[in-house]
């Protein structure tokens, strides 16, 4: 039986060996472009905000893009190696969001394309999949990684945007929690909508055994 998964934000290793390249060089080059994505984007966020967080300064749209990523770059290195090593149970969908309709909607759609179409979709290099059982399972895992990162992500930066509303800055409390819906709400919902899309795989792979 062939299973063949079309999820967003994956990349199969099969579209890169019709180009010639070897599954090991694919992933050197996937290694590379995100490195070099999450240096570019780091120190040009620590270039807009001038080396300095606080007090909030600037464009409030630039200065709450900026602060984002450093604080999503931030938690990811001291988190998410912890959260993939978590039981994925912990991370289960609920009953009504595991055949994925309630997030396909327009914002997300446009969401994916973007993803798709953009170096942003190189900043993480392990959203890729190779033909096999313990990928599909290690590739679930970096999703709940992912995700549980974007989550804490918005938690701190919800209450970073708190804390200049009730300290008169209150144009930067707004605008970050405005960026909270691309930064973090959409790839949230994209990462459940993809986890369940897996978890199908999964289970029909189980009942082929």
């Amino acid at each position: 039986m062939r299973n063949r998964i079309d999820f967003e934000m994956v990349r199969v290793s099969s579209e890169s060996s019709n180009m010639g390249r070897t599954p090991q060089v694919e992933q050197v080059i996937r290694a590379v472009r995100s490195m070099l994505m999450i240096v570019i984007l780091t120190f040009g966020s620590v270039y807009l905000i001038g080396g300095r967080a606080f007090p909030p300064h600037g464009n409030p749209l630039v200065y709450s893009l900026a602060m984002s990523w450093l604080i999503s770059i931030t938690i990811a290195f001291a988190s998410s190696a912890i959260f993939f090593r978590m039981n994925p149970t912990f991370f289960s969908l609920a009953r009504w969001e595991r055949q994925g309709e309630i997030y396909d909607r327009a914002g997300l759609r446009a969401f994916r394309w973007v993803l798709f179409h953009s170096p942003l979709g190189w900043i993480n290099a392990n959203f890729h999949l190779r033909a096999s059982r313990a990928d599909c399972d290690r590739l679930l895992r970096e999703m709940n990684s992912s995700e549980s990162v974007h989550w804490l992500t918005c938690l701190v930066s919800v209450i970073l945007a708190i804390s200049y509303l009730l300290h008169d800055h209150a144009v930067y409390g707004y605008a970050l929690l405005l960026v909270r819906i691309p930064f973090d709400l959409f790839p949230i919902m994209l990462q459940r909508r993809n986890r369940g899309r897996v978890r199908r795989v999964l289970e029909r792979l189980a009942h082929t055994i």
